[in-house]
């Protein structure tokens, strides 16, 4: 008891002067503080669950933050579990990471907050050489075909002779191959034109 009342403030040593045990000592002091730090915790989750990434800014500074919310919440007593701490940073995310979200929904990887920022921060650099936004692909995942108009062809009479065959309609039976516009060739992962799917950057280094 002696040792308590060394360590501390004069203020707490005149309020607990009349305190004759050290049981005694320790619940008045949990009973001042406690509260403060219910307090502290709550105000930690709520501001984690209330702070949002805005379109445009780095990652890293955005996990450092919810990072920092995460151990100020900890070390005043709540218990998050590793799956309920990546849930709840990904409801901090803005929209630039859409396509990261619905593919970590396929693959269900167990990783750390170290490891999703350092996941997070190679998806942000992927896109950001190419500059393509990210969420685009997740409201609008494709490319309608190309639907070219066809001529009608007219129906000979049945009196008629059938009419010898000139160049020009040996030419119509021919199948003609058609060259396929680089422009107009859309990744169906990833929303970007001038390549396919198999050939695209992002869905090759996800899966």
């Amino acid at each position: 008891m002696c040792y308590i009342r060394a360590n501390m403030s004069n203020v707490l040593q005149k309020q607990h002067k009349e305190q004759e045990t050290a049981r005694q000592i320790m619940d008045n002091l949990e009973e001042m503080f406690g509260e403060q730090t219910i307090q502290a915790k709550t105000d930690a989750i709520k501001g984690l669950m209330n702070y949002k990434q805005k379109v445009g800014t780095p990652i890293k500074e955005h996990m450092m933050k919810i990072m920092a919310y995460l151990s100020d919440a900890q070390a005043n007593g709540a218990e998050i579990d590793a799956a309920t701490q990546l849930v709840m940073v990904f409801k901090t995310l803005s929209k630039d990471f859409n396509l990261f979200q619905a593919s970590y929904n396929l693959n269900r990887k167990k990783m750390s907050l170290t490891e999703l920022k350092k996941e997070l921060q190679a998806f942000e650099n992927i896109f950001k050489d190419s500059g393509f936004k990210a969420e685009a692909n997740v409201t609008e995942p494709g490319s309608p075909a190309p639907n070219p108009k066809r001529k009608k062809e007219k129906r000979k009479n049945k009196g008629n002779k059938p009419a010898a065959k000139t160049p020009a309609s040996k030419k119509s039976t021919k199948t003609k191959k058609r060259k396929v516009d680089p422009k107009k060739i859309k990744c169906f992962f990833c929303g970007k034109k001038r390549h396919f799917k198999k050939d695209c950057r992002y869905y090759l280094t996800m899966y």
